[in-house]
């Protein structure tokens, strides 16, 4: 081999370890930003005078020559290997954390190509194992799609096998899926992360441009919506405006997100697909599948439709991901879905059930109350601030409307909370909130029991129910108002010992 072959040799194995050259720009982003643009604006301003432009931005042109070389030298360190049996990553500072994880103990791995690293072949690869529980990966790299590939081809074939079932919504189901699972809390995250992250790029001052022309043109609006506002009170059309339009950018992210959703079960594993814009490819572990939840909405149980999701480390870690493993379907086919899907999982039966006319009595109680308070509140504002803004009622009244519905909800979840036990595992059916849940939970992955009473519990004979899992989640599944005496004789002969 000669010299200058071997130098090639050496100079592509350098680049086959490293992360794809657009980390650089990743690691820069946070802070490069700040300085680039007010420079530009200098460079700009002076007509292209460099020797000027220098001599007066020389600070900010070191300070960001400094971020280059600093992410430039990360980018130089961190490495990593890809191997038959795991993958080898140097990681933290000058690369020396040492990380190997086997393939064979992964619980999950997840592959995103989001669209502004499409062009340039950049992946994205997630590694997670039930090793340790903490808010990042255990492995997190950017990867080129030649790198990406190999990997995935060593994982996916830790269960070398046919593919035995694969399951695709309809496109229609996941339209209601989105419609479903759309909030606007959720869409106003977005819109204020869009917005925070737009005002570090470029300032105050197009900022300022911005809201100008908005309000001129509100201005302009409203002059056309003076009689509207003088029935309804302007407050209610912001604040309608304001879900409406969060509940849209919520609707649109998590359709695009889940659109052409593919699950496929071979031997040992789950392979997932979805996505547009971003494309993301989860390999999951069927034998590391914590618990599946099968969630619903009070709409969703009437028109006896659900949305099979499942634990599993790793899985729907990223912000605003649903772990879905059907993302939606009917009453009559969730039985088949699962079957095809996850066989191994255990059904025990509900045994113990409330429903009674006490037990509405008690589902019902706190949320009745909480419908008080706001009109307390309207009654001492009243009262005390009579001169006070009324569109301030107006708000203080909206915000009973979702008390009224937990109410309803509440109702509903007296009749529909539940627990059964047996041998290979457990169900669980309560309400949280405004979700009702159905989780099916193998025996060997629940990590602890407790039962709790209050003292008016002691004299209802009335417990508590929290089942803890293993996995990330540190939060139990809580199951309220459970007859204690009928929960210990199942306990006792399930073998499941928690009382003496």
């Amino acid at each position: 081999m000669s010299r200058m072959q071997d130098i090639k040799r050496r100079v592509s194995l350098f680049f086959s370890h490293r992360q794809h050259f657009v980390k650089i720009v990743w690691y820069t982003s946070k802070n490069l930003w700040l300085l680039a643009i007010p420079l530009t604006k200098h460079l700009i301003a002076s007509r292209f005078d460099i020797v000027q432009w220098v001599r007066i931005n020389w600070v900010d042109i070191l300070s960001v020559s400094g971020i280059f070389a600093l992410a430039i030298a990360r980018w130089v360190f961190v490495s990593f290997r890809i191997e038959d049996d795991g993958i080898v990553a140097h990681t933290g500072l000058f690369g020396m954390v040492r990380t190997k994880v086997y393939y064979s103990q992964l619980t999950s791995a997840s592959f995103c190509q989001a669209w502004y690293g499409r062009p340039f072949g950049a992946h994205t690869v997630f590694l997670e194992t039930n090793a340790k529980t903490l808010s990042r990966a255990e492995v997190k790299l950017l990867i080129s799609r030649k790198n990406a590939e190999k990997l995935y081809g060593y994982i996916s074939n830790v269960s070398a096998g046919r593919t035995r079932a694969t399951y695709s919504p309809r496109k229609l189901h996941l339209v209601v899926f989105s419609l479903l699972f759309s909030s606007a809390f959720t869409g106003i995250l977005l819109y204020g992360t869009f917005m925070f992250r737009l005002n570090k790029l470029v300032g105050t001052e197009m900022e300022r441009q911005v809201l100008l022309t908005v309000n001129g043109e509100i201005t302009k609006i409203d002059s056309q919506t003076l009689n509207l506002t003088k029935t309804v009170p302007r407050i209610i059309l912001v604040i309608a405006g304001a879900v409406i339009g969060a509940w849209s950018i919520s609707f649109i992210t998590t359709l695009v997100r889940h659109w052409s959703f593919t699950v496929s079960r071979t031997d040992k594993q789950l392979l997932i697909k979805s996505g547009v814009f971003v494309k993301r490819r989860h390999i999951i572990n069927r034998d590391r599948v914590n618990f599946c939840d099968l969630t619903q909405t009070l709409t969703m149980k009437i028109f006896k439709i659900c949305s099979v999701t499942l634990d599993c480390t790793g899985y729907g870690k990223s912000r605003r991901e649903i772990s879905a493993l059907v993302p939606i379907t009917t009453y009559d086919n969730v039985n088949a879905s699962l079957s095809m899907l996850v066989p191994e999982l255990p059904r025990a039966k509900p045994e113990i059930k409330t429903g009674g006319a006490n037990d509405v009595r008690i589902f019902v109680t706190l949320p009745a109350l909480m419908c008080v308070i706001p009109t307390l509140i309207i009654q001492l504002l009243n009262r005390y601030f009579p001169n006070h803004n009324p569109d301030l009622n107006v708000l203080i009244a909206i915000i009973t409307v979702p008390m009224i519905w937990l109410v309803i909800v509440k109702t509903a979840a007296a009749f529909n909370t539940s627990v059964g036990f047996d041998s290979e595992g457990c169900v669980l059916n309560y309400c949280k909130w405004f979700r009702f849940h159905k989780v099916l939970l193998p025996k060997s992955n629940i990590s602890m029991i407790r039962i709790t009473r209050n003292p008016l519990q002691l004299i209802t004979d009335k417990c508590n129910l929290l089942v803890y899992t293993t996995g990330e989640k540190r939060r139990p599944h809580r199951i309220n108002f459970l007859q204690y005496s009928a929960l210990r004789e199942l306990c006792r002969r399930e073998g499941y010992h928690m009382f003496k």
